[in-house]
């Protein structure tokens, strides 16, 4: 008899896998097999026991290893959660753990069932009857569980109508080997009349130490009562010097005053002192309010602009002299011409110029241009100055321009640069026309051409899209949907039997009917895409970009459904008392090798099979046909 080892090596494998026998009895079972062979069969057991003990020794350490730590972890958790127990309990303020998952009630302790009237049976804890574990779920959901919450307020509905306001705080915690969520619920409370008084004169006594200005407060004797934290920094040492005397406070209007002064860091500073009388709730006199203001630097810029001026005088008055001949001109101009130079300051005009902006002619020179003209309006003409100046080089433009009795005016500007020859300084040269009428003719004939594409494109009679504008749109949309590979749709219209509606009602009813029916055709389509044309005589087409055959249909179906409606009677027609038309759908997805012809010929043939079957119906076709 032969032995293979690994059919045995195989063999072995299965027999532990599926032998439910104790590793002695499998041993066992096994050496029996091999009997016949005392060699082999003790090696076998041999081995196979070493592996099994191995196996059961590391098993055992697993387990007993994995219930040692659930075992700890349990501990640890119990008795974390007795010393937070034991915190919780005592606590002033209202507690309860509330399971996440569901909103379920797990603990709550002595403040929160006094608050929310939680109750305790046995081990567990019940909601009371306005709140349900569902609410609690609903309310906590939307918070991140990570982070936790702070302060939320929440109104509670009680019983018969009563409400209670809780402020509610919230972080994520373990609890019974469960997350859950630890609120804090505290109830505001009002605060007392004297509470708001405090916060008030909190508030107002924040709001001056916020202000730049010295603010102090007399009574009726002309005691200080109280300050700003500007005052008291500005003043801090010689308070006396920053208070204005009067001999009867009460008895003073407002008031004000400038004085000159040392800061603290020794710089002069002029203070605009005002003084204003305080009145109380019955209307008597309770003292007075002073705020000081720091007008230093608004002081320097007054004398500077003043300086200013008298020079600007001085030039003006020697411009005046040397340039004569320049005044001439410009105020035999009666086109406006204005001189300005460098910094913006108005040095010469004419009158049409100043009247132009506004002014006579005395009152715009030393004025300069950013108080004169609109900010955004300066802003533009600061721009091309500065150009004019860098570059050397006049520019052109149009002003618009509303005069003081309301007449709109056109202005053809040209800026030019020059140069004062006394002084060197540059400055702008402005020359404005009175082009109004031509800007009036210009809008005429846009206005004129704009009218005149809108009758090429537009049907005179039915004032829907004419035949022109059609054939122009189909080509445009042929193309867009070559590229697009949508599909287009066309329906053309005919009015059944209108040669006998003209014949017998008259070409003036004729008329009418024909305005009635586009009305009819423009309520049918609802897209700005979509459009309706005269295709001639009595025939119109419907042009349905982005549309296939079935809604091409529906179209058509409304507009039977609306012709109907309208009920225009016509006993001459050999298809039914009221007016109808027969129409073609045609449908295609144009390919490049294709022409717009084709969807026309396919909706005329559709047309033509609508008129063969009695006409007041609809035929279609679409490229799938062809």
């Amino acid at each position: 008899m032969t032995y293979n080892r690994k059919k045995t090596g195989s063999f072995l494998r299965k027999l532990c896998r599926i032998t439910p026998l104790a590793p002695t009895r499998l041993c066992f079972a096994i050496a029996s097999l091999f009997a016949p062979f005392p060699g082999l069969a003790l090696e076998t057991v041999d081995s196979l026991n070493s592996s099994i003990l191995v196996f059961t020794l590391v098993l055992m350490v697993i387990i007993v290893g994995g219930g040692l730590i659930v075992l700890l972890l349990h501990h640890l958790d119990s008795s974390s959660f007795r010393k937070l127990h034991a915190s919780l309990t005592y606590m002033p303020i209202a507690v309860a753990i509330i399971r996440r998952k569901d909103g379920a009630l797990l603990y709550g302790n002595k403040s929160c069932r006094e608050l929310l009237g939680i109750r305790k049976l046995g081990g567990r804890y019940l909601y009371p009857d306005e709140i349900s574990a569902q609410m609690m779920f609903d309310f906590l959901r939307p918070f991140p569980f990570r982070r936790g919450f702070r302060n939320v307020s929440e109104e509670l509905q009680l019983a018969r109508g009563r409400t209670l306001k809780l402020t509610v705080s919230g972080q994520s915690v373990r609890y019974q080997w469960q997350s859950a969520w630890l609120l804090f619920i505290v109830k505001p409370q009002k605060p007392t009349p004297a509470t708001k008084l405090e916060q008030e004169q909190r508030v107002f006594q924040q709001v001056l130490n916020s202000l730049a200005e010295l603010v102090y407060f007399q009574d009726k004797s002309g005691h200080i009562i109280g300050t700003n934290r500007a005052f008291d920094r500005f003043w801090r040492g010689r308070v006396s010097e920053g208070v204005m005397d009067d001999e009867d406070n009460v008895k003073i209007t407002n008031t004000s005053s400038h004085t000159w002064t040392t800061a603290p860091d020794g710089s002069s500073r002029l203070l605009e002192t005002n003084k204003t009388l305080l009145i109380g709730d019955n209307g008597e006199a309770i003292g007075t309010l002073s705020i000081s203001h720091d007008v230093t630097d608004w002081h320097e810029m007054q004398e500077s602009l003043k300086q200013e001026i008298e020079k600007r005088e001085i030039t003006e008055q020697a411009l005046a002299q040397r340039n004569t001949l320049l005044d001439s001109i410009m105020n035999a101009s009666t086109d406006p011409i204005g001189l300005y130079n460098e910094h913006g300051i108005y040095v010469g005009c004419n009158e049409p110029f100043a009247r132009s902006l506004g002014f006579r002619q005395e009152e715009l020179l030393g004025k300069a241009a950013s108080e004169v003209l609109e900010p955004d309006k300066w802003e533009l003409f600061q721009e091309t100055d500065q150009q004019v100046l860098r570059d050397g080089l006049a520019m052109k433009m149009d002003d618009y321009v509303i005069l003081e009795d309301g007449t709109p005016i056109w202005y053809e500007v040209v800026k030019s640069p020059y140069r004062d020859p006394t002084d060197g300084t540059a400055g702008v040269l402005v020359m404005a026309r009175d082009v109004t009428e031509r800007k009036m003719a210009e809008q005429q004939l846009a206005d004129a051409i704009m009218e005149l594409q809108e009758m090429s494109f537009v049907d005179s009679l039915t004032k829907v899209a004419n035949r022109r504008s059609f054939d122009e749109q189909l080509r445009k949309l042929w193309h867009s949907h070559i590229r697009e590979q949508k599909p287009l749709t066309l329906i053309l219209c005919d009015i059944d039997n209108f040669k006998a509606f003209n014949d017998n009602y008259g070409h003036q009813q004729g008329d009418f009917a024909l305005r009635e029916v586009a009305k009819v055709f423009r309520s049918v389509v609802r897209r700005e895409t979509d459009e309706v044309a005269r295709y001639g005589g009595e025939e119109f087409a419907f042009l349905l970009p982005n549309t296939d055959i079935r809604g091409g249909e529906v179209v058509a179906e409304k507009v039977h459904r609306h012709m109907a409606e309208k009920e225009i009677t016509h006993h001459y027609s050999d298809v039914d008392t009221k007016l109808t038309v027969s129409l073609g759908v045609a449908t295609i997805v144009p390919l490049p090798t294709q022409d717009y012809g084709d969807l026309v010929e396919m909706a005329d043939v559709a047309l033509y099979k609508a008129k063969a079957a009695g006409r007041n119906c609809t035929m279609s076709m679409s490229d799938s046909d062809c």
